[in-house]
């Protein structure tokens, strides 16, 4: 090809980099672990018909790793269960041009691999990170959208009437509830300090539960409040049938249980990390004041990821405390703190903040990692 065609073809609208990659294929490895979602799919898909990309899957990372390295774009999905295996794979792909890496979970263990990669050419695609020195890092709230999609969009649920039953402005039994899930150190603080310091009549309080028990929904009352009456059991491990759908049992909205309770205290998944899940998200969705026990700054992040939160009717500090015990009891002592509270004075505090946490619900962004991927291979 000349000179002169390649000035021609420039003007007739192909960029130079258009150009490059047409006579050098860019070598694109994607590694997944479970379903990446159909926008995922279909971009794939439609990259297999480029001439210009040529994709790569797990069976063929050895194959990858011969192509030259500023030819490779790897795209990889997290496998916590194997936090080791994805080590190996992300120091194999330390001399791609471009590393993409994706989880829509956050553990310490993911913490560490983040900064144990972080590097220049590395992307993290992930719930939060560790402060990163090259490495670029995009907020992932893919686990949030899993939760609340079934309820803002799924007809089932739409029609259930949820947010009709949850109506913030009415004055409930209970100060407070405490679903704790399965046991850990800050859910047994928790369980302890209220039943030794606040009155039985004040809280509804689930039972922990074991670690490695396949507890079913059946084990509840029909009538119980911790049951949605809609909820059957389903054969995989932790999941219900939910208004047709199948999901875990902590992704149902315990509309009963709210409707006895004001307000919530969250015993998130993890204490040593800052992760938003289910257990966050669904006071948020039902528009209830929550503390939080998990880690220090658990409340900033959120406020971080655009999320108000409740300094203006009670005590906050207690998210920047170090110590765990300390922070966990200065959360319990807002949530007892507001017994006895008239409920219109608190009402008034609280709609404009719950009001907006619902509606930034509705703003999280969507499909980030096609995003990411689509600008990573045009600026490429």
């Amino acid at each position: 090809m000349g000179v002169h065609h390649v000035h021609g073809c420039l003007h007739s609208g192909r960029t130079l980099l258009a150009y490059i990659i047409a006579v050098m294929p860019l070598h694109f490895l994607q590694v997944h672990h479970g379903d990446p979602g159909p926008t995922y799919r279909d971009y794939v898909a439609s990259l297999a018909n480029d001439p210009r990309v040529r994709l790569y899957g797990q069976a063929d990372i050895a194959r990858f790793l011969e192509q030259k390295a500023e030819d490779s774009i790897a795209s990889v999905h997290l496998e916590q269960s194997d936090i080791p295996a994805n080590g190996t794979l992300l120091a194999q792909l330390h001399r791609c041009r471009r590393v993409i890496v994706h989880s829509r979970d956050y553990a310490k263990a993911i913490e560490e691999l983040i900064s144990e990669h972080d590097l220049p050419n590395f992307e993290w695609h992930t719930p939060n990170a560790p402060p990163l020195r090259h490495a670029r890092h995009t907020v992932n709230q893919e686990y949030l959208l899993h939760m609340i999609n079934p309820y803002f969009n799924e007809a089932a649920f739409l029609a259930h009437g949820w947010q009709e039953r949850l109506r913030p402005d009415q004055e409930r039994d209970h100060t407070f509830e405490v679903m704790l899930g399965f046991r850990k150190t800050h859910r047994d603080f928790c369980q302890q300090w209220v039943t030794e310091h606040v009155p039985s009549e004040h809280y509804l309080m689930s039972e922990p539960w074991t670690p490695g028990v396949d507890y079913r929904v059946d084990q509840f009352p029909s009538d119980s409040v911790f049951r949605e009456p809609e909820m059957q059991s389903d054969p995989a491990y932790y999941t219900v049938k939910y208004l047709g759908k199948s999901m875990w049992q902590s992704m149902v909205l315990p509309i009963r249980l709210y409707e006895r309770t004001q307000h919530s205290v969250v015993c998130e998944t993890w204490s040593d990390v800052n992760f938003p899940t289910e257990k966050t998200i669904k006071p948020i969705m039902a528009q209830r004041l929550f503390v939080v026990l998990s880690h220090q700054g658990y409340m900033a992040y959120l406020r971080r990821l655009g999320f108000q939160t409740f300094g203006d009717i009670i005590d906050e500090s207690y998210d920047s405390e170090p110590d765990d015990t300390r922070r966990w009891t200065m959360a319990l002592e807002q949530m007892r703190s507001l017994i006895g509270r008239p409920w219109p004075e608190l009402r008034a505090k609280l709609q404009p903040v719950v009001a907006h946490n619902l509606q930034h619900l509705h703003t999280l962004p969507k499909e980030v990692l096609v995003t990411r991927i689509r600008e990573t291979l045009a600026g490429l």
